[in-house]
């Protein structure tokens, strides 16, 4: 199935082609999330920032388990592999930050605008992503990277909190 990228999703380091090639029959959600960024926002086959609840923890999941990758690459001074794998869960990372607030990527080329006006987001986030992007292949951004992940996840919890006590 070719998935055609839109203008406004195609930004360095994601994508710099308009169309891109995927069986998606085959691919389990998380094996699509890292193949194609933004799959989800783009192609709205399914709705993950309405479901929030059960794409955000899986988004979680996958980043618990590519994290030790990135760390040996880093380890292994391995710079260009550390890069490929950073891209893919910097994306992962601002899906699950905009379906945290229940909302859809809808572009990457305002993305900072988009981070603003996001009401559950960690503290100076707009800056850390910019430099994450500039500087993806340095183990400064992975730590940058590997902040935010810890923090995304401690407001995904604060916010079920504050879901459940409003029921």
């Amino acid at each position: 199935m070719n998935v055609t990228i839109p203008e406004s999703f195609q930004v360095s380091p994601f994508y710099q082609q308009t169309v891109v090639n995927i069986d998606a029959e085959s691919l389990s959600f998380l094996d699509i999330c890292q193949a194609i960024p933004f799959y989800y926002d783009i192609t709205m086959e399914k709705r993950p920032w309405e479901e929030k609840d059960v794409f955000v923890p899986m988004l979680f999941a996958c980043w618990d388990k590519e994290r030790p990758i990135l760390e040996q690459y880093y380890k292994d001074r391995n710079p260009l592999a550390a890069k490929e794998k950073m891209n893919s869960m910097l994306a992962l990372l601002i899906d699950a930050l905009f379906w945290l607030n229940g909302r859809q990527v809808t572009n990457l080329t305002g993305l900072t605008s988009s981070v603003q006006s996001l009401l559950y987001k960690p503290v100076n986030v707009e800056e850390r992503l910019e430099f994450i992007l500039l500087q993806a292949g340095k183990y400064h951004s992975y730590v940058q990277l590997k902040s935010l992940f810890i923090e995304v996840r401690k407001l995904y919890a604060r916010v079920k909190i504050m879901e459940l006590k409003e029921k």
